[in-house]
């Protein structure tokens, strides 16, 4: 059979309008005529591309954890210094989700499914132990223990607390607007401004009470 005349950014068209379709319905509630109607495309195209809705939901969210990875693990292995680490994976974890909503719409719909796709493809990345933004802050975090930068902290439970700090705006955005006005009337400000509290937060945490004690003291 002739396969079908395909226009070039045919398959970046269904993988951005699936993203869409997928994050707002759900893999259970999203139907294919919809994202080929999306794409601008027939169905018999979508199918060449992808025999079944569940081979182009795993292709759309193995697409979106790459990109997010690879974009991360670029800004860390950029930076040497603890606190310069820290500020890339803050910044870049939450710049990330600002730019792309709908990826982080579909890994949290995943999530409250059972996380099967998300957990595949994570265990798969720390099984390769290669570019993943979590294992490098890691390493950073057990350098500046290690250097005395930073006081002795649970790795796991740190880092838990670090991304959960970067997620909560975006997944919880309804209670955020309620008790910070400014989520409501400048949200890109707000954003900005988060980041920058999360990194000065942590840094005042992390570092050892000798260490708080200089830089809180009056010069």
């Amino acid at each position: 059979m002739k396969s079908p005349a395909v226009a070039p950014g045919t398959e970046q068209r269904i993988f951005d309008a699936a993203l869409a379709v997928f994050a707002r319905k759900g893999r259970d509630g999203a139907r294919l005529q919809e994202i080929a109607d999306r794409a601008v495309i027939n169905r018999a195209l979508l199918h060449y591309y992808f025999r079944t809705k569940e081979q182009l939901y795993e292709a759309v969210f193995a697409h979106g954890c790459r990109q997010f990875m690879t974009g991360l693990s670029q800004s860390l292995q950029e930076e040497q210094g603890f606190e310069d680490s820290l500020r890339a994976f803050v910044y870049g974890y939450i710049d990330y989700i600002y730019e792309h909503q709908d990826m982080a719409r579909l890994m949290l719909n995943e999530c409250l499914c059972g996380g099967g796709a998300l957990e595949r493809h994570l265990t798969a990345a720390l099984e390769a132990r290669e570019g993943v933004p979590g294992l490098l802050l890691e390493e950073r975090l057990r350098g500046a223990i290690a250097a005395g930068e930073i006081r002795e902290v649970d790795l796991r439970h740190t880092l838990l607390t670090i991304v959960s700090a970067c997620l909560f705006p975006f997944v919880a955005l309804p209670t955020v607007r309620l008790f910070h006005s400014q989520a409501v009337q400048d949200f890109d400000r707000f954003v900005h401004e988060r980041k920058s509290h999360i990194v000065d937060l942590l840094l005042g945490g992390l570092r050892p009470s000798e260490v708080r004690a200089r830089t809180e003291s009056p010069a």
